[in-house]
């Protein structure tokens, strides 16, 4: 009976199965999640800055070093072919005080040029004449300690020797020293062979003087 009743309960289950019966399906309650979106701030481009031309400044020369100076000269002429002596009196020898104008500049560090001129302003010997003196020098030059240099000069001469010769013309040469007193002043003393020349009388100069550097 068990077994019978069975059989006719599955029967009836597959019927309405085939008979469009449905089938209820569980329903799930969806819950609705919401997410926190942040805003994406994007920021603004940089300006754009537009660098400065490149100014490249002109090489500028140096500055010639010009200068002026001018000083005292003891000036001792002396024919017969013998040497001047500038610290004592000698026979047909004239001993003159004398003023000694310097222009030059020095256009490299050891090397400059310079313009002289040497005028007789007080005789010893009234049987003589002043004695004037022009040359044109170049100027080697080296610092021997700080504002202290020592310059060489060589270069030609053109000198009337106080009524002993005629004006003659020739080789010339010198050297002297020059201090720096800071600033563009300085001071100096030279000793300068006027005129190096075979025949003709023998003239010197010893000169104290100050200078102006531009």
């Amino acid at each position: 009976m068990k077994l019978t009743n069975s059989i006719v309960a599955i029967i009836a289950l597959s019927s309405m199965s085939f008979a469009g019966g449905d089938i209820i399906e569980p329903v799930f309650e969806q819950e609705t999640v919401v997410v926190p979106v942040e805003p994406v701030v994007v920021p603004a481009p940089a300006p754009v800055v537009k660098a400065a031309p490149v100014v490249v400044a002109p090489v500028v020369a140096e500055a010639l070093g010009l200068y002026i100076a001018g000083g005292i000269t003891d000036i001792a002429a002396r024919g017969n072919d013998d040497r001047a002596n500038l610290f004592s009196d000698e026979d047909n020898q004239d001993r003159q005080l004398g003023f000694t104008g310097r222009l030059g500049y020095d256009f490299m560090d050891n090397l400059g040029a310079e313009l002289r001129g040497t005028y007789g302003t007080s005789k010893v010997d009234d049987d003589y004449n002043k004695f004037k003196q022009v040359g044109a020098y170049l100027k080697p030059n080296v610092d021997l300690m700080e504002n202290l240099n020592l310059y060489g000069l060589i270069g030609a001469s053109k000198a009337n020797f106080a009524g002993i010769a005629d004006s003659e013309t020739g080789l010339s040469y010198g050297a002297g020293l020059d201090y720096g007193l800071g600033g563009n002043l300085s001071v100096f003393t030279d000793v300068v062979n006027y005129l190096e020349k075979s025949d003709v009388p023998s003239a010197w100069g010893l000169t104290v003087g100050a200078g102006y550097q531009f």
